[in-house]
């Protein structure tokens, strides 16, 4: 699909129809990103990432910046996960995405209002990139709550799920860590914009993404310190039940 960005997305039939002060956005498969590209050095690096895309990386390169992203399923953390291909360039954004997800994403995306201080380019990519972590902090307190909840049944004596439960929590949580973690590093690095694509307010408003991101990935350590310590208050709940069970079999016997 092709379309000429404007305050919004408008669909094109050809490359003609975008203005000089319009922007040039598309989204490929990974097929037609071959087919199209094929010769061109970010072509090779990219379609190297392309092939597993493991984790949220950029490359600056001389007159673009090319990457990956890589966003879990929050429905299946553990499971699954989405990841796409961007190449950014002055006047033209592309994405390659063989799911048709980032196809739903963009329309949804809020209209661009015109603002002289930021670049096109760096606006929109803006909006796509808040959409994933838009509503977390709401997301990683429902952690935290069901958290507080398992702490709760512990010092009610009620330890039989705690380890079917606190497992799939702390390896979900460490998930969104490693992520966070991942998605900061990714932000900063557009952020410092080696080959100065974007200018000063772009790279400000990416640094205030990136710290937002940070901020998250701060929520999920505490989160991780929280599990720890549950772990320990599930021991010492084992230890109080097996000594009053030894003090039982202690009066029996004797």
């Amino acid at each position: 699909m092709q379309y000429k960005l404007n305050r919004h997305l408008i669909p094109i039939n050809d490359v003609s129809e975008v203005k000089e002060d319009e922007i040039l956005v598309e989204i490929m498969t990974i097929g037609e990103f071959d087919q199209a590209h094929e010769g061109t050095y970010h072509h090779e690096l990219l379609m190297d990432s392309l092939e597993h895309i493991q984790f949220c990386k950029a490359e600056i390169l001389r007159s673009c910046i090319i990457g990956t992203v890589l966003v879990p399923d929050k429905q299946d953390l553990l499971e699954k996960e989405f990841g796409f291909g961007f190449y950014i360039h002055k006047g033209h954004l592309l994405f390659i995405d063989d799911t048709g997800f980032l196809q739903k994403i963009v329309s949804r995306l809020p209209e661009i209002k015109p603002n002289d201080e930021n670049t096109l380019e760096a606006r929109f990519f803006l909006e796509l990139l808040e959409f994933f972590i838009n509503d977390d902090v709401l997301y990683l307190q429902r952690y935290e709550d069901m958290l507080v909840s398992v702490e709760e049944e512990l010092l009610e004596g009620d330890i039989e799920d705690f380890h079917t439960d606190m497992i799939r929590y702390r390896r979900e949580i460490m998930t969104l860590n490693g992520y966070y973690q991942q998605y900061t590093e990714f932000m900063q690095m557009i952020a410092e914009n080696k080959n100065r694509l974007f200018n000063a307010e772009d790279c400000r408003m990416f640094n205030v993404l990136s710290n937002r991101a940070d901020r998250l990935y701060d929520n999920t350590k505490m989160l991780r310190e929280y599990t720890a310590q549950l772990r320990e208050l599930h021991k010492s709940q084992l230890d109080i039940e097996q000594n009053r069970t030894m003090r039982v079999l202690t009066v029996v016997t004797t």
